[in-house]
């Protein structure tokens, strides 16, 4: 991963754990009673699957007992 793409996905993943943290809070605790679209909780979520693939994508994460 390039270093210009490191800040982007960091604040990416900052902006998906706040909005999911105004919905739901943590471990039960916390947030802001939902006052979010579930429309925007469905972006956060499509944001949140393409930060992984990319971060799959872009990282060695294989392992030596992974299957080919």
């Amino acid at each position: 991963m390039t270093s210009d793409l490191a800040p982007l996905l960091k604040a990416a993943k900052a902006a998906v754990d706040a909005i999911t943290f105004d919905d739901s809070g943590t471990h039960g605790r916390g947030g802001n009673g939902g006052l979010i679209s579930r429309e925007t909780i469905r972006k956060t979520d499509e944001l949140r699957l393409a930060i992984s693939r990319f971060t799959a994508t872009h990282t060695n994460t294989r392992r030596e007992d992974a299957q080919p």
